[in-house]
């Protein structure tokens, strides 16, 4: 893939996720995804009504997050008798890049510098991480959301169909994940259109936009891998305005299911 970011634009999403990853639940996440959404702080209540969380379980995982550094949380102004209520906020990154951040840096430099085909590697170490995100035994053989059909007539590879449903789940499923790699993730509805608010190596990204975006749409598609939809149809777009790049997710099935009637062309880096 060509690279045509010659200088990178002022656009794209904020510094963030700088902490390694743990584990996190599908809740959790939500929490943690709507505090990186905003830049002061925000109550149980607020967030409550935000996730639809009832407020004491939303509290139970404020409280881990800012166990786990993922949040800080402060006093708000005492407002008659009794103790004065938390104010919670996603925890600010360092200033420039720190621990994984700055080796993915390092490495994203030297591809760029050293590959004959900077973007296929940086996809590849994408692909790589998706599988070590992925929980053990979650192979493509052992995934529910697609199965093969009869085979047609006169023999050939037997096509595999995939439910709305089950295709909702698999790109809410990309979601979830990168919020626990470190992004903060806005979705639409059906969750074919994220936009990414943070990254955890923007700043790599902005150093070298042809090998770690090529990393993100590789983790994306690696993700997606086994799932029944189409990889080929991941769509990113890199500083696609301030503060936010945009990730298209694939709304039909992989080759050999019924065609949706729409055709995308993959993108890493700005590249057509």
């Amino acid at each position: 893939m060509e690279n045509k970011l010659a200088v990178a634009p002022p656009n794209g999403p904020r510094q963030g996720g700088g902490e390694p990853v743990i584990p996190m639940s599908k809740a959790r996440t939500t929490v943690l995804a709507r505090l990186r959404l905003h830049d002061a702080t925000l109550s149980v209540e607020q967030l409550s009504a935000e996730t639809g969380q009832h407020p004491n379980t939303v509290r139970e995982h404020l409280e881990a997050l800012v166990e786990t550094s993922y949040a800080t949380r402060t006093a708000a102004p005492k407002v008659g008798r009794g103790r004065p209520a938390w104010q919670y906020q996603a925890s600010a990154s360092p200033a420039g890049p720190v621990g994984y951040a700055a080796l993915a840096a390092a490495l994203a430099k030297h591809i760029a510098l050293h590959s004959h085909h900077p973007a296929a590697e940086g996809e590849d170490a994408g692909r790589a991480w998706a599988q070590a995100l992925k929980p053990a035994g979650n192979s493509p053989d052992n995934l529910p959301e697609f199965s093969a059909a009869t085979a047609p007539e006169g023999g050939g590879a037997a096509a595999k169909t995939i439910s709305k449903a089950a295709a909702k789940t698999a790109r809410s499923g990309v979601s979830n994940a990168l919020v626990e790699a470190g992004f903060g993730v806005q979705k639409n509805r059906d969750a074919t259109e994220l936009v990414l608010t943070t990254c955890p190596i923007v700043e790599a990204a902005r150093d070298n936009p042809e090998v770690v975006c090529a990393v993100h749409l590789g983790l994306v598609k690696g993700l997606l891998t086994g799932s029944g939809l189409a990889e080929s149809e991941v769509e990113l777009l890199p500083f696609s305005g301030p503060g936010r790049c945009t990730l298209h997710l694939p709304l039909g099935a992989a080759a050999g299911t019924q065609a949706t009637g729409k055709e995308t062309t993959a993108h890493a880096a700005g590249t057509p």
